[in-house]
């Protein structure tokens, strides 16, 4: 696989972790939200409220989340650092854009990578 469809792949699967996370949270806190009238009559325990809202699907996706977008950056960086058609300046700002704004940078890239030869 070329590293261009592998940051593909880890761009599309970052997305999907955090669409899961999101969904996992939500139910989470949603489940929270249904049970707030029983927790109002008896004295809630800590634990379980945590718990609910932090199940172990959020914290397993979560985990996918970080892992994957900071390879994502890591390949990213690596990328671009590496290449020989890329001017010193236009690296930083690369370099830049994968630490501060992952997420955007990532798409722009994308888009450019091949017509740039980001990747050879």
């Amino acid at each position: 696989m070329t590293r261009y469809n592998t940051f593909l792949c880890l761009f599309i699967l970052g997305i999907l972790a955090f669409l899961f996370f999101i969904g996992f949270y939500m139910k989470g806190f949603f489940t929270l939200m249904m049970h707030a009238q029983d927790f109002a009559e008896s004295k809630p325990n800590p634990a379980d409220i945590f718990g609910t809202i932090f199940s172990p699907a959020v914290i397993i996706s979560f985990i996918v989340v970080v892992a994957v977008s900071i390879t994502n950056r890591v390949i990213g960086i690596v990328a671009v650092a590496k290449s020989k058609t890329v001017s010193d300046g236009e690296k930083a700002m690369w370099i830049v854009g994968f630490v501060l704004m992952s997420f955007i940078t990532s798409i722009v890239f994308l888009i450019m990578a091949r017509g740039k030869g980001f990747m050879e």
